[in-house]
């Protein structure tokens, strides 16, 4: 073991070979507590800065994104809008059509029934 391997062992070599007595531990005054505390409180200062700057790119950050979530949102809405009118006018026409066909039908039956009645009116005869 070397000497500094004795030393961080808190084991000095005396005159007889046996373990010394321990180096007084160093005395913290009441100074340097009031330094590092300081220095903590500093600390805590600018790391609470630093969340509080980066809260406020987050809140700037969801502000944009709402911003854009409810552009994008009112885009939608006016698209359906657009589409359902589409729709209803497409199911007008549809209408349109089948109320076209029913007439339609109306005439052909009829005619079919006029045919006939001709037919047997001039048969019997």
């Amino acid at each position: 073991m070397d000497m500094a391997e004795k030393e961080i062992d808190g084991r000095g070599v005396g005159n007889d070979g046996q373990n010394a007595k321990r180096p007084a531990e160093p005395k913290i005054y009441a100074s340097g507590y009031f330094y590092l505390s300081q220095q903590i409180n500093d600390l805590r200062d600018r790391m609470d800065a630093k969340f509080d700057r980066v809260d406020t790119k987050f809140e700037v950050v969801h502000g944009e994104i709402k911003a854009l979530s409810d552009k994008t949102d009112a885009k939608f809405e006016s698209m359906r809008k657009e589409m359902d009118s589409r729709f209803d006018k497409v199911d007008e026409k549809f209408d349109d059509i089948h109320k076209e066909i029913i007439g339609i039908q109306k005439w052909a039956f009829g005619l079919i029934v006029t045919v006939i009645i001709g037919f047997i009116a001039v048969y019997f005869k």
